[in-house]
Parts: C-alpha cells; structure tokens; sequence
C-alpha cells in the first residue's frame, strides 16, 4: 500500500530482483543473553514510480509507470514478502522507447531484459485485478 500522504493511487509497484533467506540472532529482549537465529525472508526490489499525467478511466487510459532515476534513493529497496498483496501485469510502453544513453548493467538492471522509459500497468489482466481498479 502506499503511504497514507499520497491518497491519489492505492498501491506501489516494483520489479523483484532477488528473493533472500536470512538468518539472523534474534534476541527476544535487549538484555538477553541467549539469542537464538531467526530465519527473515527479504526481498530486494527495484522501484517503480508513478507517471504524472492523468490516467484511469475518466482519462481513458491506462496508468504509466517509470523506473526512479538509480542515483535516487527511492531506487531500490528491501520489503517483507508478507506486504506485497499481488503480482500485475506490467505491459513494455514500446512507443516511449528506452532511456536515453548508455546503462551499465547492474543487480537492477540486465541486458537479457534491458529497461524502457515507460511502463503501462495493465489493469485488465484479470477480474480481481480488474476489482482492485
């Protein structure tokens, strides 16, 4: 869910990079002395942004996403498994093209799957989707 100031889009979207298992001591109390390895699941995602021009059913036209810029520290980012409410359907926004100049690869970003500069989230996937709208 998005934060509670941005009362214009319910949700957030991210592309998942990776799925990490981490063991950690986890002490059940600050003065414990024996702490006992706690397994955390983690994903490590890349962030998607909001497009501002109008979208939805009023405007005609489906909702846009771009990727944050990678200096941006909105970029990427950690999340508990248990906070993602569905996967979508993200459609390539072909006619945007790809972003301007020359990006290295990195953990966020492949050549096997290289980046665009817009993204239409497709809305009419399913009918639970579809609900959600």
């Amino acid at each position: 869910m998005s934060h509670e100031e941005e009362r214009t889009h319910p949700y957030w979207y991210a592309r998942l990079i990776k799925i990490f298992h981490v063991n950690v001591e986890y002490c059940e109390t600050p003065n414990s002395v024996r702490c006992r390895p706690k397994r955390f699941d983690v994903l490590f995602v890349r962030w998607f942004k909001r497009d501002t021009s109008p979208a939805g059913f009023a405007a005609k036209r489906l909702q846009r996403l771009e990727f944050f810029e990678d200096e941006s520290p909105d970029a990427y980012g950690f999340l508990d498994p248990e906070c993602v409410i569905r996967g979508v359907h993200i459609i390539l926004g072909f006619a945007f093209g790809r972003p301007e100049g020359l990006l290295i690869p990195t953990i966020g970003r492949c050549e096997a799957d290289p980046d665009w500069v817009l993204y239409y989230l497709n809305i009419f996937v399913d009918r639970d989707m579809f609900m959600r709208f």
